[in-house]
């Protein structure tokens, strides 16, 4: 049971630290293409909703308690399909 729970726990930090890398891309490649001007608005906007996104979702799983981890399937949907569009930029 104890091992059971650490595995759990060591799930959630993994997760909390990949929304957290994934939101830092996110913000520094908003930030640098707005600084450059080399994003149009809709480009702005969709990093700006992926990044709002992603802070929810990291707040959520800090809020989540240890036996309650599950994401949704069509939030993990979303979540992947972001990461494959901010690795394309």
């Amino acid at each position: 049971m104890a091992q059971k729970d650490a595995g759990v726990e060591l799930d959630r930090k993994e997760l909390l630290a990949n929304i957290r890398r994934l939101t830092i891309a996110v913000l520094d490649n908003l930030e640098e293409g707005s600084r450059d001007k080399t994003f149009d608005q809709g480009e702005k906007r969709l990093l700006s909703s992926t990044g709002a996104r992603l802070l929810r979702l990291w707040r959520s799983t800090l809020k989540d308690e240890p036996n309650n981890q599950t994401v949704d399937p069509v939030r993990k949907r979303e979540i992947g399909s972001e990461e494959l569009n901010v690795s394309n930029h």
